[in-house]
């Protein structure tokens, strides 16, 4: 009780314009207080918003790098078996026989020319380049058909050029992959 006796003491004491002014000055002060305490809760809670959507895009773009990987490791373990199933292929052997098989020697201009690149030290790409001149769009047809059938043969190339009716002159090339231990051991 006897600090409310002083308030009022106080109070009653003072000047009205006296007691005006401080009401005046403690209520700027709680005012500016209140609005230094608002400025810095909004600019806090912008920034934490900014940097919860920048950690936010991050991770998607983490989500989609990992989803990425995985598919790479799968497609990786998917060759790796495929190599494993057919060490003994020849891709020039199997374009021999689809040629042979599809009586398209006769068209062929010469035989087909094998190299070879080694791909990231693991694999070795073989390519096969062949040409074959006056086809028919049927026979062309059937040729991709063919090689496409084959999982471990893939069209790398394909130039068509047009010649005198329904004719066609193509440069082909095609390629499969081999393990660089493969090649080692040879």
């Amino acid at each position: 009780m006897n600090l409310l006796h002083q308030v009022q003491k106080v109070f009653l004491t003072q000047d009205s314009k006296e007691f005006y002014k401080k009401i005046g000055i403690y209520t700027g002060v709680i005012v500016f207080l209140i609005l230094t305490t608002l400025y810095y809760y909004y600019t806090k809670k912008n920034s934490l918003y900014a940097a919860l959507k920048r950690v936010n895009k991050e991770r998607q773009e983490v989500q989609y790098l990992l989803k990425k990987y995985k598919t790479v490791l799968e497609q990786k373990e998917a060759v790796n078996t495929m190599l494993e199933e057919e060490k003994n292929f020849k891709i020039q052997s199997f374009f021999d026989s689809v040629v042979e098989q599809l009586q398209l020697k006769p068209q062929q201009k010469q035989d087909a020319q094998v190299s070879e690149e080694i791909l990231y030290r693991r694999y070795t790409e073989i390519k096969l380049t062949a040409q074959f001149k006056q086809i028919n769009t049927q026979e062309l047809c059937e040729l991709l058909r063919s090689i496409e059938e084959k999982k471990r043969v893939y069209i790398k190339d394909l130039a068509i050029t047009k010649t005198k009716g329904a004719a066609l002159d193509i440069s082909l090339t095609i390629a499969t992959l081999k393990s660089q231990s493969e090649t080692k051991a040879r």
